[in-house]
């Protein structure tokens, strides 16, 4: 039997819980003091008193920094989890006055979605809750679910279908999609044609470099096919390599508008039917009631991100 399971659970300081997930989660003494609000020579204690009860190094120096040993790679899902259920369990009793608060909540968030959502969330933080700082890093369909499920992220906002059984999820608006184009586009020239359309070089934004997306299914079942002359991997990026080129770019509707009403470029409706998607708020059953959390996806599921009129078609 190890020493991890013959110990008396009730000899272990809770703090060592919270270490222990600072720990796995920056693989790093310094940057897990900074996150815990501790010293590092306290930090490294904590770290040494972990080694014993696990019987296992858990940080292993690799050049200038550290890896996880096969046996904290094992228990950081576990760390993460435990640390949320402490949260949750001690912060019930206890009202939240997000006014007052003073914490840190990491969010994961496609670009699309960040740049959709974040300024109106920001702006609520703001007037209600300036003391929350969010620490936002990039998701795509499969981390968003990977980085809850780990405990990396308090909240996820992506397009990932229903998730997975130990995360929740809630719609937060649907898009469509749309065609974007510099103004005097030569596709603007005739009439809008799936053949046409095919016609033109295409801007595809593909966070895995894919040459082929939805639109090309859709082309495909028409018998048709197109040349996609350049791909991103950042929808933010995408509209700016549109105003003075040839390129022909389908992207959601809300940020095409930003674009629109940024760089004067035309938006006009696809020539195809296109199946749109539906943007999610994602977050980690263990974290169900924790009242920081709860508080902040009402704030999010409330949002006011409008509704754009649909683009006539040209």
């Amino acid at each position: 039997m190890s020493s991890i399971h013959a110990m008396n659970i009730r000899s272990i300081d809770l703090n060592l819980v919270i270490a222990l997930a600072a720990l796995l989660e920056e693989r790093s003494v310094s940057r897990a003091a900074l996150r815990i609000g501790r010293s590092q020579p306290a930090t490294s204690s904590a770290l040494a008193r972990l080694r014993e009860i696990f019987g296992d190094p858990l940080l292993v120096r690799e050049g200038r920094g550290y890896r996880l040993s096969p046996r904290a790679e094992e228990i950081r899902v576990h760390a993460a989890q435990a640390l949320a259920a402490l949260k949750a369990t001690f912060q019930d009793s206890i009202a939240f006055d997000p006014a007052g608060a003073e914490m840190e909540i990491r969010v994961a968030a496609s670009d699309y979605l960040a740049a959709v959502l974040l300024p109106p969330l920001m702006a609520a933080l703001s007037c209600s809750a300036p003391g929350i700082d969010l620490r936002v890093v990039a998701a795509d369909r499969r981390s968003a679910i990977s980085l809850l499920k780990e405990g990396a992220v308090d909240l996820s906002l992506a397009v990932a279908g229903e998730g997975a059984p130990d995360v929740l999820n809630r719609p937060l608006f649907d898009e469509g999609f749309v065609m974007v184009t510099r103004p005097g586009h030569p596709y603007h020239d005739g009439p809008p044609t799936a053949e046409r359309f095919a016609g033109f070089p295409a801007l595809l934004v593909s966070q895995t470099g894919d040459g082929a997306g939805v639109v090309d299914d859709c082309l495909s079942r028409m018998g048709l096919k197109r040349r996609v002359a350049l791909t991103v991997a950042h929808f933010l990026l995408a509209p700016q390599l549109v105003t003075d080129s040839d390129l022909v770019l389908v992207i959601g509707r809300r940020v095409a508008e930003a674009a629109r009403a940024q760089l004067g470029l035309t938006v006009s409706a696809l020539p195809f039917p296109m199946p749109g998607f539906t943007a999610r708020m994602y977050w980690h059953g263990s974290t169900a009631s924790y009242p920081p959390l709860v508080w902040l996806r009402q704030i999010v599921a409330g949002l006011d991100v409008g509704l754009p009129e649909p683009p006539a078609s040209s």
